[in-house]
């Protein structure tokens, strides 16, 4: 208010001068009030709009598990026939509560070449913790397999699918894993492809190793044009390539190779991780194509969706083993020579220790 405008503000009678203020004021708060009114609004539009955007992706996730189902190989199993150990929560509460012995989902990943599970991993997600531990058995352990007698653990498979080869898994181990998932190498390979490669640092040796071996792989794959490295460290590698360095049993042991199946799954669980809810999409049909397994795909969804919640919390908690191993403690062996066979010959008890211990809180 300027000087000559204050002067007639103190010359206004009292009442005029109070009516005036009165006014005032209460535009100041009609002004405030539609202010927050449209703060208010602005923050529910905000909120329903969150909410939208979680029912559409919801409603997304739905109808990629219904609309694909057809494409994946279902192939339901006999639990009475596999073994489980039914004690296995008393042998392991000192370490877990009940809640969280319920919350984990342990499911076994094969690999197959040849008719045999030429890897096994098993995939242990905890979802109270939100870790993920993927713990592999090297294909030559020597094991008790029903029918068969002692021999390597991939024969089960080999014998009798996955039945048998979860059978196997839970009576030498102390296990309850009712759950697979089972893919060939092709489609390892055309899965790698779908997603555009994966990042990985690998040696000179490895690098030379893939070159003069990855024509193999684009055999399996039906290509003709063979790509080969031009580098090493950290490279991009196709679905050829990465399968070539999977099987790579040459440059150090078994256990290595272990290893690097290891690191090509989480390399493939990292880089779906920072897709697009569109880009996922677009792969369903061609990834769940080259699929067979027995999970629940209603109770997935509720892990897919709690995963999705907690990607950051899960990705930097990926653990990596291998049980049983050379390692003391892990269900420490060697190699041996049997009939003529190479096995890897180890101490089982041992071995059932360290898987229980890894998967359910205590190393």
């Amino acid at each position: 208010m300027g000087t000559k405008g204050k002067r007639m503000a103190d010359n206004e009678p009292k009442d005029m001068r109070d009516k005036r203020n009165k006014i005032e004021n209460n535009t100041k708060k009609k002004v405030k009030k539609e202010k927050k009114h449209s703060k208010a609004r602005t923050i529910a539009i905000i909120i329903i709009s969150i909410l939208l955007i979680f029912a559409i992706i919801f409603g997304v996730l739905l109808y990629i598990a219904s609309s694909t189902l057809g494409k994946i190989g279902f192939e339901s199993l006999d639990e009475s026939q596999l073994g489980l150990n039914n004690d296995l929560y008393n042998e392991v509460s000192n370490n877990v509560s009940q809640s969280e012995f319920n919350s984990i989902k342990n499911v076994a990943l094969f690999g197959i070449d040849s008719g045999r599970s030429d890897t096994i991993i098993i995939a242990s997600i905890n979802q109270t913790d939100h870790t993920i531990k993927l713990i592999s058995i090297p294909r030559d352990t020597y094991v008790s397999v029903e029918g068969h007698g002692k021999t390597k653990i991939n024969h089960a498979y080999a014998y009798g699918k996955e039945q048998l080869a979860l059978k196997t898994i839970n009576e030498n181990f102390g296990l309850n894993i009712s759950e697979y998932v089972t893919i060939n190498f092709k489609g390892l390979i055309n899965i790698i492809n779908k997603i555009g490669g994966i990042e990985l640092e690998i040696t000179k040796a490895e690098m030379e190793y893939i070159n003069q071996n990855v024509a193999d792989s684009y055999r399996l794959s039906g290509k003709s044009n063979v790509k080969k490295l031009s580098s090493y460290g950290k490279v991009t590698l196709n679905g050829e390539q990465a399968l070539t360095h999977a099987r790579n049993r040459t440059i150090g042991n078994d256990f290595y190779r272990e290893e690097r199946q290891r690191d090509v799954i989480t390399a493939v669980m990292e880089k779906v991780s920072r897709m697009g809810l569109t880009q996922i999409i677009g792969l369903s049909d061609s990834i769940l194509s080259e699929v067979k397994t027995n999970l629940n795909i209603t109770e997935c969804i509720g892990i897919l969706t709690e995963a999705l919640g907690n990607s950051s919390d899960y990705l930097n908690s990926v653990e990596s083993k291998q049980i049983p191993s050379e390692e003391a403690g892990n269900g420490s062996g060697k190699g041996q020579m049997i009939s003529g066979v190479y096995y890897f010959v180890s101490d089982l008890d041992e071995a059932s220790k360290a898987f229980k211990d890894t998967i359910y809180g205590k190393e």
